[in-house]
């Protein structure tokens, strides 16, 4: 009879790490930035427009998270989030015509979204991270 109560705790905490788990990712799901705060914030960190159930967005935020490189996720289901990505986007490439592949990825002034293999992209921004973090610390 004793294990009832440990058993309902148990569940009691699973159920609200679940719960937290879920406002969590409507937190993370729901941030918005807008031009000019995207162009100020991505001087820091990377900002990556991912779309849920992309492979190449999961495959930029698992490169970032696994080399320990805070970026934002701005999610693309946002209709302001798309919208500001396509203003970035074709900014860079300074015509309105062109073919966006998600992730988008903007850091300092540079906007990728697919010119170049992502995982060649990913590699060379890890470096420039590294350089801009180790120039800091001498």
């Amino acid at each position: 009879m004793m294990k009832k109560p440990g058993i309902l705790l148990f569940i009691l905490m699973l159920t609200s790490q679940f719960i937290l788990a879920q406002q969590l990712d409507t937190v993370k799901d729901s941030l918005v930035l807008s031009l000019q705060q995207a162009d100020s914030l991505s001087e820091f960190l990377p900002i990556v427009y991912s779309n849920k159930g992309c492979g190449r967005c999961v495959t930029a935020e698992n490169f970032f998270q696994s080399n320990g490189i805070d970026f934002i996720h701005l999610s693309l289901a946002l209709e302001e989030n798309r919208i500001i990505m396509y203003q970035v986007a074709t900014r860079q490439a300074a015509k309105t015509n062109i073919s966006i592949l998600y992730p988008v990825i903007i850091y300092k002034k540079e906007v990728y979204y697919g010119q170049t293999p992502l995982q060649e992209y990913l590699e060379s921004l890890r470096e420039k991270i590294r350089l801009q973090e180790s120039s800091h610390t001498n």
